[in-house]
């Protein structure tokens, strides 16, 4: 117990010696420049320099000494994203983010480390990744590409060669339905093989591909093992550059209670055992709260918030009335953006806005769409779908 006292003694005095940066400490008879130093907790050199004491062994008793302002700390290394300035090299990138060039280019699926181009945004490796989030984007479902559900009269409309055309448009991330809980489906994931030519012919067009899925929540175990074989899925080495869920169907568990909590449940297990960003496809809030607010009544945004990374509204414009105002698709995507936010209680939330229905707008309603999104501070906008989707729009939104 003794021992305790004098060390606790010891301590205080210590503490008692210590003293803020600009403080004073007036020399005493017998004190050194080591042991003054030593007492305050800096190095002799840095007191001697910030007093202009030439000669440390000389200090006159009742000088007052500055202390040393404390070494600045050292600035936070940038986490990214990182976006391609002129004269860069991913090498040079790499250095400056503190990454080995191997995973900076395998975080973004780029396949010849020599060819990047300016504005390309780069995510960091190691943190969630929401690049694939953050180019034009365009979308393909089960009833374009899948032998399952191709018309009857033929093959289906798009095949992996339809990439070309998506890369030479501009679109930069493609957004794939991987499966569909349907009598019609042939499996967990629809036609893998052809999943896996559609995600290689992307990645070497140095294009990126999110997988989606429309969960019904009568059965969570199934959505789960659905999302799961996405997540996991796997083509010539090659996966999935995201993970996004469909979240609309109402049919199934029509009590919005039962549902939401469903909901609810699907995200938090999804989320526990996936350390990759998942993004979430919701109904537009406008819609919600304003069109027809007893579609989805008391949707859970807060409840959702911390499972999902990135936020796509289906702010189809083309679905709205010119009596409404919301036919505008630069109030309509504007007014969406804003209110997720405020929902999620994120005002920095990333969104991704889903555009209107391709091939039923004009020139000057996808520019304003365009527009509202990057005035909006969305990081991505898409089109719904690009097999009707007309050729022309592209540039537009490029």
């Amino acid at each position: 117990m003794r021992a305790l006292v004098r060390l606790l003694t010891m301590v205080v005095l210590v503490v008692a010696l210590q003293a803020p940066a600009g403080a004073g400490y007036t020399v005493r008879q017998g004190d050194t420049l080591t042991g003054i130093a030593a007492d305050l907790g800096v190095s002799a050199a840095e007191l001697a320099r910030a007093n202009g004491i030439t000669d440390p062994n000389v200090v006159n008793a009742g000088r007052v000494l500055e202390l040393p302002a404390p070494a600045a700390a050292e600035a936070p290394r940038e986490v990214g994203p990182y976006t391609v300035q002129r004269g860069d090299t991913l090498t040079g990138i790499a250095a400056k983010l503190g990454v080995s060039m191997a995973d900076l280019a395998r975080t973004n699926s780029i396949v010849d480390p020599n060819r990047i181009r300016v504005g390309q945004v780069l995510e960091m490796p190691g943190v969630r990744q929401i690049s694939a989030y953050r180019q034009l984007g365009t979308w393909v479902d089960v009833y374009d590409y899948a032998p399952a559900f191709a018309p009857a009269s033929g093959a289906p409309p798009l095949t992996p060669a339809s990439v070309d055309k998506m890369a030479a448009a501009g679109i930069r991330t493609l957004y794939l339905q991987a499966s569909i809980d349907s009598p019609r489906s042939t499996g967990v994931l629809e036609a893998p093989t052809v999943l896996g030519a559609f995600l290689n012919r992307a990645h070497s067009k140095g294009m990126k591909v999110v997988a989606w899925y429309l969960p019904s929540f009568t059965d969570l175990d199934a959505d789960l093992q659905r999302l799961r074989a996405m997540r996991e899925f796997r083509a010539g080495g090659q996966g999935f550059d995201g993970l996004a869920v469909d979240i609309e169907w109402t049919t199934g568990v029509p009590d919005t209670a039962r549902r939401n909590a469903a909901l609810i449940e699907l995200s938090r297990r999804l989320r526990a055992e996936t350390d990759t960003a998942i993004a979430a496809i919701v109904l537009p809030p406008v819609l919600l709260e304003v069109v027809n607010q007893q579609y989805w009544p008391q949707f859970p945004w807060r409840s959702l918030a911390s499972y999902y990374d990135v936020w796509l509204p289906m702010a189809y414009w083309t679905d709205r009335t010119v009596a409404s105002g919301y036919r505008d698709p630069q109030r309509y995507t504007s007014e969406n953006i804003n209110r997720i936010r405020a929902n999620l209680g994120q005002p920095n939330a990333a969104v991704h806005v889903i555009g209107g229905i391709g091939g039923s707008s004009t020139a000057e309603q996808y520019r304003r769409f365009a527009a509202a999104a990057r005035q909006g501070g969305a990081v991505g906008i898409s089109l719904y779908d690009f097999r009707i989707t007309e050729a022309a729009a592209w540039p537009l939104l490029r």
